[in-house]
């Protein structure tokens, strides 16, 4: 995604207030790195306005820090605090040298915390110059991310998650690290080891707990994650063909293909019409642009 592209995606968000700058920093970070964005977001909240109108550091800033640690930072298994300090200092010393404060008061001279200073944010639109700061930020500490190693580049990162025909692999009810996964393997972890012993007792106070062990087999399918994607494995669908074509033809998706639209795919009629709609759009989309748009749907609708 180019910067211009970027800068207007997070402006949309800006303006019709979806999100502030701690928020939106955050949340580019969190779906780069393929983890699930709405706690990170609801945990950067606190830091906008330049920590809750306080004068505080800027919101963008507090932003990419947490990006940063959420993608980067300290585990029990490494034990090391080093690698995440290196990357955090490397981002302020850019953000500063582009701005040249992290401070949010000391970069747009407005006290969010008295009418004064929202006024003057709203006469003087101070809002670009925070745009730009939450774009530095993104683009910095993605930039640093990659460099560093944690974080693969975003066209990888995409072809991980979307197959070749278009359907998100990422949501798919098979696909390991996906949201499916995840809350199939929270739902699990609440439940508990012995939760068949309860079901028994409870299927006097509704009978439909005697469908328990169907259900915990299905949970436990669910919840395995048994998939990495088409490109590693193969579509599910077994009747499938377009993994092995692209492959053969040496592209990632079918309509970057000459031959496009074929009859090699292997899909019924109904598979066939969304396989079409799919690339179609992606050919004016592009495929990380297609990703973003699809990504948050329902796989099953």
């Amino acid at each position: 995604m180019t910067e211009s592209e970027l800068r207007a995606r997070l402006d949309g968000m800006f303006r019709r207030e979806e999100h502030l700058c701690a928020e939106l920093v955050v949340r580019e970070l969190a779906e780069a790195g393929g983890k699930d964005p709405q706690d990170a977001v609801r945990m950067a909240t606190g830091f906008c306005s330049g920590l809750a109108r306080t004068c505080g550091q800027c919101g963008a800033v507090s932003g990419a820090v947490m990006g940063m640690g959420l993608l980067a930072g300290h585990t029990a298994e490494t034990g090391d605090y080093d690698p995440v300090y290196a990357i955090v200092q490397e981002f302020k010393e850019n953000f500063e040298k582009e701005f040249g404060s992290t401070n949010c008061f000391g970069l747009i001279e407005c006290d969010f915390n008295t009418a004064e200073g929202q006024q003057r944010y709203k006469e003087e639109d101070k809002r670009e110059k925070c745009l730009d700061a939450v774009v530095f930020s993104v683009e910095t500490a993605l930039s640093i991310l990659r460099e560093h190693g944690y974080l693969a580049e975003e066209a990888v990162f995409t072809n991980s998650r979307l197959a070749p025909c278009g359907l998100v692999c990422g949501n798919c009810v098979a696909f390991e690290g996906g949201p499916v996964q995840r809350l199939s393997s929270g739902l699990k972890a609440q439940l508990g080891d012995n939760f068949a012993e309860y079901a028994k007792r409870f299927e006097g106070m509704n009978p439909v707990f005697s469908k328990y062990a169907d259900f915990a087999e299905l949970l436990d399918f669910l919840a395995s994650g048994s998939c990495t994607g088409c490109r590693e494995q193969g579509c599910l669908f077994q009747s499938c063909r377009v993994t092995e074509c692209v492959r053969e033809q040496g592209v990632d998706y079918c309509f970057q293909c000459g031959e496009f639209p074929c009859d090699r795919h292997g899909f019924p009629e109904r598979l066939e019409t969304i396989w079409r709609r799919n690339n179609n759009r992606m050919q004016e989309t592009g495929s990380t642009e297609w990703f973003r748009l699809c990504k948050d749907k329902p796989r099953y609708p």
